[in-house]
């Protein structure tokens, strides 16, 4: 049975063409929160200030690297994380991942590389406006003496800037930490090189894949491209060459890089492998490509290009 999906855009299209019918302008059932921080109608119970920065009003700037312990004084485990950009025209994304505080931290976090020494929290891209939860019974565990350490990507926009991100996190309490941890895989084109996009092209197809050696249950999924982005699918095959598909994002929108959150978590078999496809357009069609006249190449700046499916998932309960 194919697996269903549950979206922001699936709830909206829902609400809207009910309002629709009934003769209500769709606009104005929207309200704004009542907070900037929308989990639980609570304040986060950990708030991390990200190192102010000042962009520059033009120029490239290389990924910044930052590490902020977290002075929790024990293990904890986090149910919910929300990132407040402090300029959204500046901060392209940000990626934060749990790690050991006394640990090596030195050279830039490889989004497409599966450190073990490192726990994928929770990323801000554009479009990602609200808190994330951790399913039930899952979160994400943070060892005593652990920090948060986070690759940050600005970009200038012709304006000098200052971005001073906040990270808020919601904690179980003691009494209700969970069982499973909440992992995130990526699954890439292994590097750079391996992304060479003609001028022209509309339909450049690019595939990765990955074979998970144990048990699994699947939560989510969340797709990375840049500008010439334009579909992305994932499927997995089973041991027994039976094929079922995941997800399909046929308009992949570089604007809105939500994480897609299964309505019924799927069980993957250790020995399935699971298949990222997808299409980038580099035409004078695409409306948001920045120049199809040049070849694009892979690479960290948002003129380049990614190729990343990021999986979600637990451990198979005992």
């Amino acid at each position: 049975m194919q697996k269903i999906i549950l979206t922001a855009t699936t709830l909206a299209a829902s609400c809207f063409a009910g309002a629709a019918s009934a003769g209500v302008d769709p606009l104005t059932l929207i309200q704004p929160p009542v907070s900037e921080w929308t989990y639980d109608g609570s304040n986060p119970d950990y708030i991390v200030e990200v190192p102010s920065f000042t962009v520059p009003a033009t120029g490239v700037i290389d990924y910044i690297d930052s590490v902020v312990p977290l002075d929790f004084g024990e293990e904890r485990w986090v149910k919910a994380v929300q990132f407040i950009p402090g300029d959204k025209r500046v901060l392209h994304h940000l990626l934060s991942y749990v790690v050991a505080e006394d640990g090596n931290h030195e050279g830039m976090i490889n989004e497409e590389d599966n450190d073990p020494r490192r726990e994928f929290l929770e990323g801000y891209a554009p479009g990602k406006e609200y808190a994330t939860e951790f399913p039930g019974g899952t979160g994400i565990k943070v060892p005593e003496g652990s920090a948060l350490r986070m690759s940050i990507h600005y970009t200038s926009f012709g304006q000098e800037a200052v971005d001073s991100t906040r990270v808020g996190l919601w904690l179980y309490d003691k009494q209700d930490e969970p069982s499973l941890e909440y992992h995130t895989y990526s699954v890439a084109a292994n590097g750079p090189q391996n992304i060479t996009i003609p001028p022209g092209v509309m339909n450049h197809e690019m595939a990765a894949s990955h074979q998970f050696d144990q048990d699994i249950v699947l939560h989510g999924f969340r797709s990375h491209m840049h500008y010439r982005g334009k579909s992305m699918s994932a499927r997995v095959i089973y041991p027994d060459n039976t094929v079922e598909q995941i997800i399909n994002i046929p308009d992949y929108n570089f604007a809105w890089q939500p994480t897609y959150r299964m309505a019924e978590p799927m069980v993957i078999p250790a020995g399935s492998r699971v298949i990222v496809e997808g299409v980038f357009d580099n035409s004078q069609y695409n409306i948001g490509n920045p120049d199809p006249n040049v070849t694009v190449v892979g690479g960290l700046q948002s003129w380049e290009e990614m190729f990343i499916g990021y999986f979600s998932y637990t451990d198979l309960p005992k």
